[in-house]
C-alpha cells in the first residue's frame, strides 16, 4: 500500500498544498460544468503526482513546490455544481488530506521539527515511502504502514530532548488542522462508497509513470481508504484525550510534569472523554469499513483484471481474507464485550495464559490520571544538569503492584500476579540466575537438573541443548543459596561451590551468571622410575592436583597442578627413597582460570574426589 499510504504519510508529514483558502461558492447546479471541473482537477493531479514520483524530495521545504490546492478547489467547485458527482467527492477527499501542509502553523512546525532531527533519521530521506507516493496501483501496496508509523511517533519523542515544538502545540495542530480535514475527507468518501457501480480511473500519470496501464479504484479500495482514515482519526482523537502542558523541555519542567500527582501533564483534558469516545467510534467504523471492503472484494472486484486489489495469484488469498475477517470480528466484539484471548509463552517462564480483553472499556471512561491510576508508585528526580531519572519505589517483586491491574476494565478479572507476569516484572525486580555449562569433552552428558536451594525452598530447572538454564526468583530476598546438579557422570545430586571468597546471596533487582565447570573424577594412576625422574601416568585429560608424600607410610599432600595432561614428570626425587602419589580434582574455580566479576561467579563440584595411591621407590 505504498501509494495508498500517502494518506497516512502525507497526513503525518503534512505534504500538500501551498496555501489554504475557504471553499469558493459556486454557481447553481450544472452537471456538465461539474464534469469539466472534475476533469481539470484530474489533470492537475496527474501533473503533481508525476512530479512527486519523479522529483527529488529529501526535505520538508522541497514539498513547498507541490500544489494540490488547485485540484482541491476544482473538486469542491464540481461538488457545488453537482452534488451527485462522485468523482468530485473522491477527489475532494484525497486532495483535502494532501492540502494539510498548506496550513501555516503546520508548515512551520514541520520545518521546525525537521531541523531538530539529524540527516540519518530524516523522515524525507531517499528511502522514505514518500518517494513512491501517488495513487495505489496494485494489491501489494495495500499494506497499513504500522512500522513506519511507530518509527514516526518514536522520532517525535526522541527529538523532544532537544526542544522541538511543545506537545501541546502539536495537539493544537491536530485539533485545528488535521481532524477537520480528516472528517471532511471521510464525509466525502461516504458519498462514494455506497455505490457498487462506481469506479475511479488511476492513469499511468497518476501512478507516476505515463507508460503504465490504467487501473481502477472500486468500492473495495474506497472502503479500505475510508478505513485507513478512520484509523488515523482514532489515533488523532486519542492524542487529544489527555493534556500534556509544558512551559518548555527543560529539566525542571519535565521533573515537575512527570510527578505522579501532576494534573497538568498526562492528565485528562476537559473534553478528553469526548475525544476518547470519538476514538472508539472511529475504531468501530474502521472495522466495519474493512469488513465491508472485503465483502465488496469477494462479490464485485476481486476478479477484475483492472482492479487495484485482486483475489488469487496476483492478489490476496481467500484464506488470508478469512483470517482477517475472523480477527476483525473478534476486535469488533471486544469493543462491546469481553473476549478470551489465548497467549503462548507468557512471562520469563514462557507458559500459556488466557486473558479477558474488553477494549471498549478503555475508551468509555478514561481515568483522570493514568500515572496514578495505572502505575505503581515511582519517583522522578533530576540527574546531573540535563537528564532525569525515573525509578519505581518498589524494592522487590512483591512490593511492585499495579493500582488497577485491569487498566480501567480493559482486562477484566486481571490480577496483579498475571499482569506482572505479562509485563515480565519479575525480570527486573526478581533475582535472575543464568546457569551455563562449560564444554568438557571428558564428560559427554551435558543434560543436568539444576537446583537452587535456600533454607526454605528449592527451585529446579533442566539445562537446554546448550547446557543452559535460567532462574527468576521473586519470592525470596537477602537469603543465601546453594547450587546442586543431578546428571553428567553421576545420577546423584552434587553440590557446587564458588570461589572461597564468594558468597551466594539472593538479591532482588539483580542478576548472577554462574558458569559451571564439569570436572571428571580422577582416573587410576601408575608410576614409573625412569632416568632421574618418576613418571606418573593416567588416561583422562583434566586439570588435577598431583599429591605427593615422602616415605612408605606418608600421606600425600598437594604438590602441583597438572593442566589438561595425562602424565607428570617429577624430577625432585632421590634414589632409594620411597614416594607415594595421588590425584585429586579441584574444588576452587580459580584453579580453572574461569574468570569472575560482580555479576559472574564460576562454579565447580564441591566434593573432592581422589584417585588411588601409588607407591614407588626411586631406582
Amino acid at each position: 500500500m505504498k501509494k495508498l499510504s500517502y494518506i497516512i504519510y502525507l497526513l503525518l508529514f503534512f505534504v500538500g498544498c501551498k496555501t489554504t483558502e475557504d471553499t469558493p461558492t459556486g454557481p447553481t447546479t450544472d452537471p456538465a460544468a461539474s464534469s469539466l471541473k472534475s476533469q481539470q482537477a484530474y489533470e492537475s493531479l496527474e501533473i503533481v503526482f508525476t512530479q512527486l514520483a519523479n522529483g527529488n524530495f529529501n526535505h520538508a521545504s522541497d514539498f513547498d513546490a507541490l500544489n494540490f490546492k488547485t485540484a482541491n478547489d476544482l473538486y469542491k467547485s464540481a461538488i457545488e455544481l453537482n452534488p451527485d458527482n462522485k468523482d468530485a467527492h473522491l477527489g475532494a477527499a484525497l486532495t483535502e488530506i494532501l492540502c494539510v501542509y498548506s496550513d501555516t502553523a503546520v508548515n512551520r512546525m514541520v520545518k521546525q521539527w525537521e531541523s531538530f532531527g539529524n540527516s540519518n533519521s530524516n523522515v524525507f530521506s531517499k528511502t522514505s515511502p514518500l518517494k513512491n507516493a501517488g495513487l495505489l496501483s496494485s494489491t501489494s501496496q495495500m499494506v497499513v504502514p504500522v512500522n513506519e508509523m511507530a518509527k514516526n511517533l518514536l522520532k517525535i519523542y526522541t527529538v523532544a530532548k532537544v526542544d522541538p515544538p511543545l506537545i501541546s502545540d502539536m495537539q493544537r495542530i491536530v485539533r485545528d488542522a488535521f481532524l477537520p480535514r480528516i472528517n471532511y475527507a471521510i464525509e466525502q468518501l461516504g458519498f462514494v462508497e455506497s455505490s457498487d457501480t462506481f469506479k475511479f480511473r488511476v492513469s499511468g500519470k497518476m501512478q507516476g509513470d505515463s507508460k503504465l496501464s490504467d487501473v481502477y479504484l472500486y468500492p473495495t479500495e474506497i472502503l479500505m481508504s475510508d478505513a485507513l482514515l478512520q484509523g488515523v482519526k482514532s489515533m488523532l482523537e486519542g492524542m487529544l484525550v489527555y493534556k500534556f502542558e509544558l512551559a518548555d523541555y527543560k529539566q525542571a519542567s519535565l521533573v515537575a510534569a512527570l510527578q505522579q500527582n501532576s494534573t497538568s501533564f498526562f492528565y485528562l483534558a476537559s473534553d478528553g472523554t469526548t475525544h476518547s469516545q470519538n476514538a472508539k467510534a472511529s475504531i468501530n467504523s474502521m472495522i466495519d469499513k474493512l469488513l465491508l471492503g472485503i465483502t465488496k472484494l469477494e462479490s464485485i472486484s476481486g476478479h477484475k483484471t483492472d482492479a487495484v486489489i485482486k483475489l488469487g495469484n496476483d492478489g490476496l488469498r481467500q484464506s488470508d481474507l478469512d483470517t482477517a475477517k475472523k480477527y476483525l470480528n473478534k476486535m469488533k466484539t471486544s469493543m462491546s464485550s469481553a473476549i478470551t484471548v489465548h497467549l503462548d509463552n507468557v512471562g520469563t517462564d514462557e507458559t500459556p495464559m488466557d486473558i479477558q480483553v474488553f477494549l471498549g472499556n478503555f475508551f468509555d471512561n478514561p481515568v483522570a490520571n493514568p500515572k496514578a491510576s495505572f502505575l505503581p508508585a515511582y519517583t522522578v528526580t533530576a540527574s546531573g544538569t540535563e537528564d532525569i531519572q525515573f525509578k519505581f519505589n518498589a524494592n522487590n517483586y512483591a512490593e511492585f503492584n499495579f493500582p488497577d491491574p485491569t487498566f480501567g476494565g480493559m482486562f477484566p478479572g486481571m490480577t496483579n500476579d498475571n499482569m506482572k507476569k505479562l509485563m515480565q516484572i519479575d525480570k527486573e525486580f526478581g533475582f535472575r540466575i543464568y546457569f551455563n555449562t562449560w564444554w568438557n569433552y571428558s564428560i559427554p552428558n551435558f543434560s543436568y537438573t539444576v537446583k537452587i536451594v535456600t533454607d526454605t525452598k528449592t527451585y529446579s530447572k533442566t539445562t537446554d541443548e546448550w547446557g543452559m538454564a535460567k532462574f527468576v526468583i521473586t519470592d525470596q530476598n537477602n537469603v543465601p543459596y546453594k547450587v546442586w546438579i543431578n546428571g553428567g557422570s553421576s545420577q546423584n545430586d552434587k553440590e557446587l561451590t564458588a570461589r572461597p571468597s564468594a558468597q551466594l546471596m539472593i538479591k532482588a533487582k539483580s542478576e548472577m551468571d554462574h558458569s559451571f565447570r564439569a570436572t571428571s573424577e580422577p582416573d587410576s594412576i601408575n608410576a614409573y622410575s625412569e632416568f632421574s625422574q618418576i613418571r606418573l601416568e593416567w588416561n583422562i585429560y583434566e586439570l588435577y592436583w598431583v599429591m605427593k608424600g615422602t616415605g612408605a607410610t606418608s600421606t600425600p599432600t598437594d604438590y602441583q597442578t597438572v593442566n589438561y595432561q595425562n602424565m607428570f614428570w617429577d624430577s625432585n626425587v632421590t634414589n632409594g627413597i620411597t614416594y607415594r602419589y595421588q590425584l585429586r580434582n579441584s574444588n576452587n574455580p580459580e584453579d580453572y582460570n574461569m574468570g569472575y566479576g560482580d555479576n559472574w561467579e564460576p562454579l565447580v563440584f564441591k566434593d573432592i574426589k581422589y584417585s588411588n595411591i601409588v607407591t614407588i621407590t626411586k631406582q
